[in-house]
């Protein structure tokens, strides 16, 4: 009796252990199952990301390829850019050569032109001689000039003592076209002061009119000169008005 018990328990204990393997093994088998599934799904996603980090590097290459590229391009349109308008600077600077060479060459040949309307046939160096002698005959004409008004200037100086001596009361001649303006009026004892003295050629006793605004207001004679200034009577039988300053003398 006690072995059939002992058989009956061994039995179901091997009956449980039978149960409990299969239990297990279903177990291990499923986990066997969704460790591959996992490891499938981990080696596809590390293959993927595997395949992206290196399509990122290619890209990443490229991009900085692309960037050195775009950078080089943009410096050489700069320099070219920069050459373009060096081009552009000299073409207007040839331009305007052009035009200054051109407007030289057409009054070079407008100057040629008078060359051959000269009569006579004379030549440049020919016209040269004439213009040198042209400019001696010039330069002794206005020493001549010169002198001229000297000897009228003494031979007038000496014909007022001359007649202050033998008591001459007529005019003496001014220079032409003499002209001054009356700077100070005594209407008490009718003379005045002109702004002309000797050095623009007043002489004693020499006669100017007086002008105002293109009316003639009277006549004055110099008695006394001195080397900026003189001073002059009024005359009265020509006179036409009051003189003031600011009126006009003229010879």
């Amino acid at each position: 009796m006690l072995r059939i018990c002992l058989i009956i328990a061994i039995l179901g204990g091997l009956g449980a252990g039978a149960l409990s393997w299969f239990q297990v093994q279903d177990i291990i088998t499923t986990t066997r199952a969704a460790r591959d599934d996992w490891h499938n799904q981990f080696t596809s996603e590390h293959t993927a990301r595997t395949t992206a980090e290196s399509n990122l590097k290619k890209k990443t290459a490229d991009l900085e390829k692309t960037t050195k590229q775009l950078a080089q391009t943009k410096t050489d349109l700069d320099a070219a850019t920069t050459k373009v308008t060096e081009l552009d600077k000299q073409n207007t600077d040839l331009t305007d050569k052009l035009a200054k060479t051109t407007a030289a060459r057409d009054e070079a040949q407008q100057e040629l032109e008078q060359w051959h309307l000269i009569p006579g046939g004379l030549k440049p160096g020919q016209i040269k001689g004439l213009i040198e002698e042209l400019a001696k005959t010039k330069e002794a004409r206005d020493t001549y000039i010169a002198e001229n008004k000297l000897v009228t200037a003494k031979y007038n100086e000496i014909k007022g003592r001359w007649d202050d001596f033998f008591g001459t009361n007529g005019a003496v001649p001014l220079p032409a076209g003499l002209k001054g303006k009356v700077i100070a009026v005594d209407p008490k004892f009718d003379f005045v002061v002109l702004n002309i003295g000797d050095e623009q050629g007043a002489r004693k006793r020499g006669e100017m009119m007086v002008d105002r605004d293109g009316k003639l207001i009277g006549k004055v004679r110099i008695s006394t000169v001195e080397k900026d200034h003189c001073v002059a009577n009024i005359l009265p039988d020509w006179k036409q008005g009051d003189i003031m300053e600011g009126d006009e003398v003229l010879y």
